[in-house]
C-alpha cells in the first residue's frame, strides 16, 4: 500500500461570489472552542545514516485553540530513554522551551528502547524498536507532465527492498515552494525483494531548488498510526497530530488521560537534492 499526501492550494470561488461577501456588513463573531491542555509529546530518535547518532532531541508542547499560531512549550519535563540492557539516556531542557537534548545516546538497530517523561507529576512510557532502513540506490530527475500540459520537475529515490522481510518506510520531500512536507508512507507488499521507487513533483518546482529527502525505516506500528493521520489530516502531521489518534504514549496512572504523539526510532538516509538543467540525473 502507499499513500502519498500533498497539501491542497486553495481557490477562489468566483467574482460574483466574493463581490457578494465583500457587500455584508454584519460582522459574524464565531465562538470557538478553546483547546485543552492536552500534552504532546514529540519523540522522534532518527539515526541519520553515517553519523554516531549521538545527539538526539525530544519537544514537548500542548494542544493550543484555534486562534494560537504557537503552540505552547512544556518546560520543566524529565525525561529519559532506556535500553534492553538497563543504560539510560537523559534528555536535558536546552535555554529553548519545550527542548530536551540527549548527546550520548547509543543507538542499535532492532534494540527495544522504553521512553520515560514525568510531567506536572504525570508520568507517561512507550516502547518501540529501532528499525534499519537500506541504502539509497540513486536519486533520479526527470520531466513529466502536469494537469495543465506544462512538463514539472519530479524527483525520484530508489533503493532496494530486503527479500523475505515484512518492511515499512516514512519518506518525507521538504522544498521552499511547499508549505509542509510530503509525505509517502509505504509498505513492502507489492515490492517485496525488490528495487523500490518513492517519487515527488511539483508544478512550482524550478531550476536551482533544494530538496531535502529524509527516508526513514519505520515500524508496523508506527506505520499504522501515520496513515491514519495522513488519512485524516493533509496538514502537517509532525505537528499536532488529529486528538482522536492515540500513539503509544500511555499515561501510567490513567490511561484516559493520555499525551498526543508517537515514540518512534528509525534509520533514515538523509539528502539534500539540487534540481539542475540535467533531464535527467543519477546520484549514487
Amino acid at each position: 500500500m502507499k499513500t502519498i499526501i500533498k497539501l491542497k492550494k486553495l481557490k477562489y470561488i468566483g467574482v460574483f461570489f466574493l463581490l457578494f461577501l465583500c457587500s455584508c456588513e454584519d460582522v459574524i463573531d464565531v465562538d470557538l472552542e478553546t483547546g485543552d491542555s492536552t500534552i504532546v509529546i514529540d519523540a522522534e530518535i532518527l539515526w541519520e545514516k553515517g553519523t554516531d547518532g549521538n545527539v538526539q532531541t525530544i519537544r514537548i508542547s500542548r494542544m493550543t485553540d484555534y486562534y494560537n499560531p504557537e503552540p505552547p512549550k512544556v518546560s520543566g519535563a524529565q525525561i529519559y530513554i532506556e535500553n534492553s540492557s538497563g543504560d539510560l539516556f537523559t534528555f536535558s531542557e536546552t535555554d529553548v522551551m519545550g527542548v530536551y537534548v540527549c548527546d550520548n545516546f547509543l543507538p542499535q538497530l532492532n534494540e527495544t528502547y522504553t521512553l520515560q517523561v514525568t510531567v506536572e507529576d504525570k508520568t507517561f512510557t512507550a516502547s518501540e524498536t529501532l528499525i534499519p532502513v537500506p541504502e539509497i540506490n540513486r536519486v533520479e530527475q526527470d520531466y513529466i507532465e502536469g494537469f495543465s500540459g506544462d512538463e514539472n520537475f519530479e524527483v525520484s529515490i530508489f533503493y532496494d527492498d530486503p527479500e523475505n522481510q515484512t518492511n515499512f518506510y516514512l519518506t518525507d520531500f521538504k522544498a521552499s515552494v511547499l508549505q509542509y512536507p510530503e509525505y509517502i508512507l509505504i509498505d513492502d507488499e507489492f515490492y517485496n525483494g525488490n528495487e523500490v521507487e518513492n517519487n515527488f513533483s511539483d508544478e512550482d518546482l524550478e531550476v536551482g531548488n533544494s530538496i531535502e529527502i529524509i527516508h526513514r525505516g519505520v515500524s508496523e506500528q508506527f506505520y499504522n498510526y501515520m496513515n491514519l493521520v495522513l488519512e485524516t489530516t493533509s496538514s502537517n502531521p509532525f505537528a499536532t497530530p488529529p486528538a482522536n489518534i492515540r500513539g503509544n504514549i500511555i499515561n501510567q496512572s490513567n490511561h484516559e488521560d493520555y499525551a498526543l504523539g508517537y515514540f518512534r526510532l528509525c534509520e533514515a538516509n538523509q539528502l539534500l537534492y539540487t534540481l539542475d538543467e540535467e533531464r535527467t540525473e543519477n546520484t549514487n
